[in-house]
């Protein structure tokens, strides 16, 4: 997969809230010939509104992005790193999603990418009973990776790209991996009727309603419930860039890190899916 020929970019991106495509900061990994030759993170002006619980996770605040480029700005100074290359995120669907949502905001023309996502090269691999999770933390923790500064975007473009070289010389290559980017795509639903069926959407939906049936988000979850949402959040990683879920999991990341909800985010969650 990874040839000399072959540029590889690993990216993370994080974001300032759970409703608009924008990104506050982008970091990037960029290796060739199997070596690292520049690394790059960026502090972004989303021009949005910062959410609080973005700023819990990541604690990039308003005050951090005055003065940093825009997203266009930034884009005519990176935009060649998603052109012939291959590149690399954890969780890909929702890195690509929100940089090309972001384009598409700012009516930028969206390039054709290549690119390869780690929980998809993980799963590919090895069960998810063998880690315990495919998450980014997790794994590095499996593969001895450092991660010191979790949801710094530079930290975990950093792992990210030491994971897959890890995924690539423990368990060699699968043609599957690479693949051109094509952003999902909202199911629509079917009409109601005697023979309509459940839509995807509404499918995965109703799963998290009795997943979070007897959670109480306004208190620490017990350990059992923290590890089934965590569980089910590694299972539907490739949602987490669309709608309703775009917003639905920030909220369940908070939840399953020891941050309780305030009751209004627990009452707008519950009003997301529906319960």
């Amino acid at each position: 997969m990874e040839t000399k020929e072959t540029r590889i970019v690993a990216i993370d991106v994080e974001t300032p809230n759970g409703r608009d495509a924008a990104v506050c900061q982008i970091g990037i990994v960029v290796a060739e010939y199997g070596e690292i030759v520049k690394i790059e993170s960026f502090l972004v002006d989303p021009e949005v509104p910062f959410d609080p619980m973005n700023i819990a996770i990541h604690g990039i605040t308003p005050a951090d992005v005055q003065g940093a480029p825009n997203f266009p700005t930034l884009w005519s100074r990176i935009a060649a790193y998603f052109t012939d290359s291959v590149v690399v995120a954890h969780n890909a669907a929702f890195d690509l999603g929100m940089i090309t949502g972001t384009l598409e905001r700012y009516g930028i023309p969206v390039p054709e990418i290549t690119y390869c996502c780690t929980v998809q090269m993980a799963r590919r691999r090895f069960a998810r009973e063998t880690y315990g999770s495919y998450r980014l933390d997790t794994l590095c923790t499996a593969f001895d990776i450092p991660l010191e500064s979790h949801h710094d975007a530079l930290c975990d473009a950093m792992a990210c790209y030491r994971l897959y070289r890890e995924l690539l010389c423990d368990y060699g290559e699968d043609p599957r991996d690479v693949r051109p980017y094509r952003k999902s795509v909202k199911p629509v639903p079917k009409p109601a009727g005697r023979f309509s069926t459940e839509s995807e959407t509404d499918l995965e939906l109703r799963k998290l309603r009795e997943l979070l049936d007897g959670v109480h988000p306004e208190t620490f979850l017990n350990p059992g419930d923290s590890m089934a949402i965590a569980h089910w959040m590694d299972r539907h990683a490739e949602l987490s860039g669309e709608p309703p879920f775009d917003a639905i999991f920030p909220y369940l990341f908070r939840m399953i890190s020891d941050k309780p909800l305030t009751c209004a985010e627990a009452q707008e969650l519950f009003r997301l899916i529906g319960r």
